[in-house]
């Protein structure tokens, strides 16, 4: 099943580009390029985009339904103002699709066609008719993420800080920055599969204010491991470990996960400042 996961996952990395073209050409453009990111709404069984205002102030939202993988315009009170459907259309033809739609919706359609500013990998299926993953695929992969937001709500909590869950369209990783007290900032969420791992994984790493971190000393992770070896230092948890686990357990795993990461990025004795 975690292939499954995998495939639906750069699957719904590449439709979702399309929502990120919505962002970029109709919000404000954000130094941390947070305008364009995405969120998973598990209420909804879909991806969505940020509120977008038309130029009678009405509210828009785009959004990518993963029951039956179409794109859907809603507006302020949820309802369904315009279906773009994708099966066997390839992502240009639903692109255009899309732009050709906008001013149905009260938008206009100058800029959305045009490049976004990043790269995604070029996956194998990127010239094919776009395939609705089995809904088993799309249900595994909707429990991860809607867990990754529930953990970035969780760890916000612990911490005491705003937290925001976002889809980022660029890495596609789930996940949250903020800074404790002026002493560290933590940076956590879901990230795809990557050569560093080897399969999808949650992450954390510590930003010292001042100082750097010294991952030596600390201790041996309950579950998941420290990276030290890499140009990216840090905890991970692979969902492939997480994966042998009922989903009852997953949720106390990552749970510990986190707070013990935690503990080491804070902690005097554990974080080790070079200061």
């Amino acid at each position: 099943m975690m292939q499954a996961y995998i495939d639906t996952d750069q699957r719904l990395h590449h439709l979702s580009q399309l929502i990120a073209k919505a962002n970029r050409t109709f919000l404000p453009a954000k130094e941390d390029d947070s305008h364009t990111n995405l969120y998973v709404d598990r209420i909804g069984h879909r991806i969505s985009g940020r509120w977008i205002a038309t130029a009678e102030n009405k509210k828009r939202l785009l959004t990518l339904h993963l029951a039956n993988f179409r794109f859907e315009w809603l507006d302020e009170t949820l309802q369904t103002l315009q279906v773009i459907d994708t099966y066997h259309k390839t992502l240009e033809a639903v692109e255009q699709a899309i732009c050709n739609g906008l001013s149905d919706v009260g938008l206009k359609a100058e800029g959305f066609l045009e490049a976004l500013h990043f790269a995604i990998p070029t996956y194998d299926f990127v010239n094919e008719p776009i395939a609705v993953p089995n809904a088993a695929a799309c249900q595994q992969w909707l429990h991860y993420r809607s867990l990754a937001n529930e953990m970035c709500a969780a760890l916000g909590g612990y911490l005491q800080i705003p937290s925001e869950a976002r889809l980022w369209p660029h890495h596609f990783d789930t996940g949250f920055y903020g800074v404790v007290n002026d002493i560290m900032g933590i940076g956590f969420g879901l990230a795809m599969k990557d050569d560093m791992v080897g399969a999808p994984y949650f992450y954390m790493t510590g930003y010292p204010v001042l100082g750097d971190l010294v991952y030596h000393n600390m201790p041996a992770l309950h579950v998941g491991q420290w990276i030290t070896d890499e140009a990216w230092k840090g905890a991970v948890l692979s969902l492939s470990e997480l994966n042998k686990m009922e989903y009852s357990q997953q949720t106390k795993a990552v749970a510990t996960y986190i707070k013990q990461a935690t503990n080491c990025f804070l902690h005097p004795t554990n974080r080790n400042y070079t200061l």
